[in-house]
């Protein structure tokens, strides 16, 4: 039940997406100093989002994921070592 839950959700997700991108058609320049181009608006909004999205999400792995990871492997090993020694 869940499962298709979260299938609907990211098709009507994507769909708003579509959606959006095909409204918001009129060119924007976008210049990044060393070159420039022309994107629609609705595609460059999108691609921003996106964007963040994967940042943020690398940046939390990075500084919350594998600090938290590395300290469950440090319980771990001193618990097998505890079991060990009794």
């Amino acid at each position: 039940m869940t499962r298709w839950l979260i299938i609907i959700t990211a098709l009507a997700m994507a769909f708003l997406g579509v959606v959006f991108s095909a409204i918001n058609l009129d060119p924007v320049a976008l210049d990044l100093y060393y070159f420039s181009m022309q994107l629609p608006a609705g595609v460059l909004v999108l691609a921003s989002v996106l964007l963040g999205f994967l940042l943020s999400g690398a940046f939390l792995y990075a500084g919350v994921i594998i600090p938290l990871r590395m300290r469950l492997g440090t319980a771990r090993r001193e618990i097998d070592q505890r079991k060990a020694t009794s």
